[in-house]
């Protein structure tokens, strides 16, 4: 295994098709899963397989940086509700009322949402085509979440899958930035399993009450959709961040954050192959004005004339 890994990180755009391959196969995966499996429940079990697996990668980081972990406990309890079982939980969630299509387009607002936050809490510059870029991304995800019905749009008819997909969403941008802020001082293998300990604790009492109206018997599961539940835990959940990490370590976050967008590509391929879904003309068109609002939003300095004080603004 390790001699593989160490062969691949030779290649660290591999790595980054790799990982976001990994993620869209979460999207795709999970609403099959979630069908047998109650969301809440589906996310407490993935995140203890992660912690077992990860640990002895990770136990020796962990005895090493005690006293900064310590130190910084409220950080890490933010990281873990937002990031670690904020997220995934409110995705599994959506994930029963929409279609992984539609979860993946809307989910891929997150570098846009992440450049607002960025600016509204860390006083990063904002420079014209960002705003351009907001727009163009909120009219996508307006196309997507109404199908792009006029009088969907007039009544308010939207699916609620799609607005808990926003919320996770909204999760994972806090989640980032607060990274942005803070992980610089922070063991990042270290934080990431202790992150996953804080929001397995967090969501056990909510686990505990999903189970009075859906209770789960893992002895009544396929093997097949435990094998499933297993890989859930770890590719998209492991192996994704082991390659991700790798490879913005080295090609840098601005040219790893453009791979992120290939989630919604590998998403729509896995759930017509697997799932049944089709790709609606509504998502068509919204994905790409999503898709183009993230680029201008996220990657002003391609595009703006200003010159290298706007591009060490937005870097």
């Amino acid at each position: 295994m390790q001699a593989v890994f160490n062969k691949l990180k030779q290649s660290p755009y591999l790595l980054l098709v790799l990982a976001t391959f990994f993620w869209g196969t979460n999207f795709a995966f999970s609403r099959m899963v979630i069908e047998e499996i109650p969301p809440i429940q589906l996310s407490v079990i993935r995140w203890l397989i992660v912690s077992i697996v990860f640990l002895p990668f990770v136990i020796n980081e962990v005895k090493a940086n005690k006293a900064i972990l310590k130190a910084n406990w409220k950080v890490l309890i933010l990281l873990a509700i937002t990031g670690v079982g904020g997220f995934n939980t409110l995705l599994y969630i959506a994930i029963q009322y929409t279609t992984s299509i539609n979860a993946s387009l809307v989910n891929s607002l997150s570098p846009l949402l992440i450049v607002v936050l960025s600016v509204m809490f860390l006083k990063e510059r904002i420079v014209p085509w960002q705003f351009v870029g907001i727009v163009v991304s909120l009219a996508g995800v307006v196309v997507v979440v109404t199908g792009g019905s006029m009088e969907a749009i007039v009544a308010l008819r939207i699916n609620p899958g799609d607005v808990i997909v926003v919320a996770a969403v909204i999760c994972w941008s806090i989640y980032s930035v607060l990274m942005k802020r803070f992980g610089v001082d922070l063991p990042k293998k270290a934080t990431f399993l202790i992150t996953i300990y804080i929001a397995i604790a967090c969501l056990i009492p909510f686990a505990l009450f999903e189970r009075t109206y859906e209770p789960l018997e893992l002895t009544s599961l396929s093997p097949s959709l435990m094998l499933t539940v297993v890989y859930l835990a770890l590719f998209p959940g492991f192996l994704s961040f082991i390659c991700w990490n790798e490879g913005v370590m080295q090609v840098g976050p601005g040219r790893a954050s453009n791979y992120l967008h290939m989630i919604v590509l590998f998403t729509t391929v896995l759930a017509v192959l697997f799932t049944g879904e089709s790709l609606a003309k509504a998502q068509l068109i919204g994905g790409i004005l999503i898709l183009t609002g993230v680029i201008l939003a996220s990657n002003p300095q391609f595009l703006s004339r200003k010159g290298k004080a706007e591009r060490r603004a937005v870097s």
